[in-house]
């Protein structure tokens, strides 16, 4: 356990050892994506627009890491396909709840080569409906004060109140069950603000 909280502290990346909060920036490349069916073919939308936010107390040779938020807005989730686009803003009613969050409670991992294997469960903000989901995800750390995390998270969109997505007068119907498929990396220098200890 102590080593998983390490390699979080390395992508967090703490200014000095006096560090209690900070706020990080993810990598340009990070993405999250949800995969879908239909009726007609498969669909996903990538949003690479993601806030992450991680709480650390010091010292930092012996790190914890509080808590982990992640969020994005909902019209930045892009198929590609304008249509289906606009449907899936209309069915998350992005105008009354334009962001989705996700807030890590707790998270369990082990040593597996070079990398861990997570188990992380939080709470889920979507369409302002919050349930708690579980995800499974590979952490790597590039060995430059980088973290690398790349998992899944399966749910059904009917839990949080979002009616399947239907187009050409109900013609087309998307399926209930989605996969949350998520890409995240993180460097020691995106650190971007640091809080005082209380």
């Amino acid at each position: 356990m102590r080593g998983i909280l390490s390699v979080l502290m390395i992508a967090a990346a703490a200014a000095s050892a006096s560090a209690q909060s900070m706020k990080m920036a993810l990598d340009p490349t990070s993405t999250i994506r949800v995969d879908g069916t239909s009726n007609v073919h498969d669909w996903h939308a990538t949003s690479s627009q993601i806030t992450a936010t991680i709480q650390m107390t010091p010292p930092i040779s012996d790190s914890k890491v509080e808590s982990v938020t992640l969020s994005l807005p909902v019209t930045s989730l892009k198929s590609g396909k304008g249509g289906l686009d606009k449907n899936l803003y209309k069915a998350l009613k992005a105008d009354q709840n334009p962001t989705i969050i996700f807030v890590m409670k707790t998270y369990n991992a082990t040593p597996e080569g070079d990398a861990y294997q997570a188990v992380i469960t939080g709470l889920l903000t979507v369409n302002g409906v919050e349930k708690e989901v579980t995800a499974e995800a590979t952490m790597t750390s590039d060995g430059k004060g980088g973290l690398k995390a790349v998992g899944t998270a399966a749910m059904k969109m009917t839990d949080f109140g979002v009616k399947p997505v239907t187009a050409l007068l109900g013609t087309i119907r998307t399926g209930d069950a989605i996969t949350v498929k998520f890409d995240l990396a993180g460097v020691a220098a995106q650190a971007i603000a640091q809080l005082p200890r209380e």
